[in-house]
This record gives C-alpha cells, structure tokens and sequence, in this order.
C-alpha cells in the first residue's frame, strides 16, 4: 500500500477533525450562545422567513446550474459557477431584508441573527463569507 491510496483516507480524517473543532468552537459564538430558550424563541419568531431565505438559497444554485444545463454558458467557463455564487448568497439576504422590513431595522437585525443560527455559523464568519459570495457574483456578471 502506497502512501498515493491512503491519502484520500488522511485527508478526510483530517478535515473531520478540523471541521468538528469548528463546530466546537463557532457554537460559542452563535447568538445567545448560552440560553438555548432564546435561541428556540429566535428561530421560531424568524422560521417562515428563514424557509423563504432557504428556498432562495436553493433557487440561486438551481438557477446557477441551469446557466449549465441549459447551454448558455460553456461546461468549463467559472462564469456560471461565479453567478451561482452570487445568487445562492443574495437572494437569501434579500428575503430576510424585505421579510422583515416591516419591523424596521431591529426586525431586520433580529432575522439576520436567526438566520445565522440557523444555518449554524456566527455571523462574524458567515456575513462576510456570504459578502464575498456576491462579489463573485457581480464579478462574474461583469466579466
């Protein structure tokens, strides 16, 4: 057995162990890390408009993915992958702008929290990671 059959093997047991760090480490800074009641109450005032901001996760990479499918980019160009990027992170934003603007801007504050703990990630990490994901997006556009 050579070292190039096990590698795949060592990598995976690395990430696992990197990605269960992570976990341990992100779960402290999720919003109101330490009462599990009100983490419930802010997932459950904020469920409806995080399904709508999940389906439109799940519009923006279906519709990515059909810029392949369908023909209208080529299989090898990074455009489709780059509007795809853009959508699945905008579109999700947006519903939680305009599903909560009826509260003003605590509302939307409250369903940018609800968001990011229900996706399980701070949202010192997954705002700008999400940021980043649109600037793909309009740099694809733009291209």
């Amino acid at each position: 057995m050579n070292f190039d059959s096990i590698r795949p093997i060592l990598s995976g047991l690395i990430g696992a162990k990197i990605g269960r760090r992570l976990a341990v480490m992100w779960a402290e800074w999720l919003p109101h890390a330490n009462d599990q009641a009100r983490q419930q109450k802010l997932l459950k005032g904020q469920a409806k408009v995080i399904r709508f901001a999940n389906i439109g996760a799940g519009i923006g990479a279906a519709s990515g993915l059909m810029l392949y499918f369908g023909g209208f980019v080529d299989s090898h160009d990074w455009r489709g992958f780059g509007l795809m990027l853009g959508l699945t992170a905008l579109l999700p934003l947006l519903v939680i702008l305009f599903g909560n603007a009826h509260g003003g801007i605590s509302c939307v504050r409250t369903g940018f929290s609800g968001y990011s703990l229900a996706q399980k990630t701070p949202p010192a990490v997954l705002f700008p990671l999400m940021g980043l994901m649109i600037v793909a997006g309009i740099w694809a556009a733009i291209m």
